[in-house]
C-alpha cells in the first residue's frame, strides 16, 4: 500500500561554495521584494544524521478503501502525484501469493536546514536579484515490502523548481539524498544515498515540477518493533554533490621477511 504525505513549504538552508544555494523559506510570487524577505532568517544545512530535528511531513487525506492494482510502483505514484485519487493507496502487486509480509513503513520526513534550496548566480552576493532558482517538496509517498530477511522501501518525491530574476531557461541538477536512520539515543543510518536529479527548464515557464522515484532501498529485516525507530529522511545535499572524493589509502610497503 502507497502511503502519500503532501507538503507546502518547509524553510531550510543549504550552501555550496561553487554556486552559492542559500535557502530560507518560499516565495509564491516572482518579485525583488518578495524574493528578499525569503533571503533572512536562514539556518544552516546540517548532516542527514546531525542533531537538527527532522520536520515530519503532513498527513495525507487519502482514502481509505484502496483499490488493488498491479501498476508499478513508479507508475501509481507519478498517477497519484498528477491527481489521480484512483490511484492512492494502491495495493502493491505480490510477486507470488504469500511472497511478501505486511510490515508499518517508516514515515518519511524532511530533514531540517534542507527542505528548501535556493541557488544564486556564481560569484555574485547573496542578494535578491541574483537568485537563479528556488528548489522545494511538495509531496512524498512510499511502500514497504517485507521479503525474507530483507525489507525494501521504495520512496518517491515530488518538488517544484521556481525561476528568480537571475533565473533562465537550461539544464540543472538537483541534488536530492535519501537517508533511512534508526533513531533514538545513539542514532545510526542504515541506508543513505545522493542523487542528482537532472531538470530542463524550458522557455517562458518559470514553475516547473520535478519527480524522483528510488525503489532500491534495501536493509536487513528489522528485529522485533525495531521499525518502529526507522525515519526516512529526505533532504537536499548541495555540498554532498560538491564534495571531492577521497583520494585512494596508498598501499604499505611490504615488510622484507
Amino acid at each position: 500500500m502507497i502511503n502519500v504525505s503532501s507538503h507546502n513549504v518547509h524553510t531550510g538552508n543549504t550552501d555550496t561554495p561553487r554556486e552559492e544555494p542559500r535557502g530560507c523559506g518560499w516565495w509564491h510570487a516572482i518579485g525583488v521584494t518578495t524574493v528578499a524577505a525569503t533571503l533572512t532568517a536562514c539556518s544552516s544545512f546540517g548532516s542527514l544524521t546531525g542533531d537538527s530535528t527532522p520536520t515530519p511531513a503532513p498527513a495525507s487525506t487519502a482514502p481509505t478503501t484502496p483499490p488493488s492494482s498491479n501498476a508499478s510502483f513508479t507508475s501509481r505514484v507519478k498517477s497519484l502525484f498528477s491527481g489521480n485519487s484512483a490511484s492512492l493507496n494502491s495495493a502493491a502487486p505480490q510477486a507470488a501469493a504469500g511472497a511478501a509480509e505486511e510490515i508499518n513503513c517508516p514515515s518519511v520526513e524532511y530533514r531540517q536546514g534542507a527542505a528548501t534550496m535556493a541557488v544564486n548566480s556564481p560569484g555574485s552576493e547573496n542578494t535578491a536579484l541574483s537568485l537563479r532558482y528556488q528548489a522545494s517538496f511538495t509531496q512524498t509517498a512510499r511502500e514497504c515490502i517485507l521479503r525474507g530477511n530483507d525489507l525494501t522501501i521504495k520512496v518517491g518525491v515530488q518538488g517544484r523548481v521556481v525561476l528568480g530574476p537571475a533565473g533562465a531557461p537550461g539544464s540543472i541538477g538537483i541534488p536530492l539524498r535519501y537517508a533511512l536512520v534508526r533513531e533514538g539515543l545513539e542514532p545510526k543510518t542504515l541506508w543513505t544515498k545522493l542523487f542528482i536529479v537532472p531538470l530542463t527548464i524550458p522557455q517562458n515557464q518559470l514553475n516547473l515540477p520535478w519527480l524522483h522515484i528510488e525503489e532500491e532501498m534495501t536493509v536487513p529485516r528489522p528485529p522485533g518493533d525495531e521499525i518502529d525507530a526507522y525515519v526516512i529522511h529526505v533532504g537536499f545535499d548541495p555540498e554532498g554533490a560538491t564534495a571531492k572524493p577521497k583520494p585512494a589509502a596508498k598501499p604499505k610497503p611490504a615488510r622484507p621477511r
